[in-house]
């Protein structure tokens, strides 16, 4: 991340696990709208230049006073639940952008946990498998909600 980063794009990614072939095998024709929507997301992602994909998963672990942040350096996941361990993600951490997402929440009076060792959810994983398969390469931020209330 440079000090000279911006919002290149900003989109809401459907996250069936059925939707990743390995996962869904012959059922996938019954999604294959959103596996089409997320070819459309994936190459104008690509098209956008981003090279950081931040996302924020309604499925991953939930605290009651704190946003959940996946420590990197890496960030991991598969498909092993839904019956399907070899299909695997593997991405690099932004540790930049997420050291300054987690500086900023901080400032703002925002608890951040950072979480490690722990699989990514497929509300992460399921768009990430599909920019992987098209063609984008970068880095991740992935971060999930919290009950805090103000």
């Amino acid at each position: 991340m440079s000090t000279n980063s911006f919002l290149v794009f900003a989109g809401i990614a459907p996250h069936p696990p059925i939707m990743v072939p390995e996962v869904g095998g012959d059922a996938i024709h019954e999604v294959l709208s959103s596996i089409n929507g997320m070819t459309e997301f994936s190459r104008r992602v690509i098209a956008s230049g981003a090279e950081t994909v931040v996302l924020i998963s309604p499925h991953a672990p939930l605290l009651e006073d704190s946003f959940v942040v996946y420590d990197g350096p890496a960030a991991a996941g598969s498909f092993a639940r839904f019956r399907s361990p070899q299909t695997k993600i593997h991405l690099e951490v932004d540790d930049e952008l997420l050291n300054h997402i987690v500086s900023t929440g901080s400032d703002e009076n925002y608890q951040m946990t950072r979480i490690t060792n722990i699989e990514l959810d497929h509300g992460t994983s399921v768009p990430l498998y599909f920019l992987l398969q098209n063609g984008w390469h970068g880095q991740v931020v992935a971060l999930g909600y919290s009950f805090f209330v103000e």
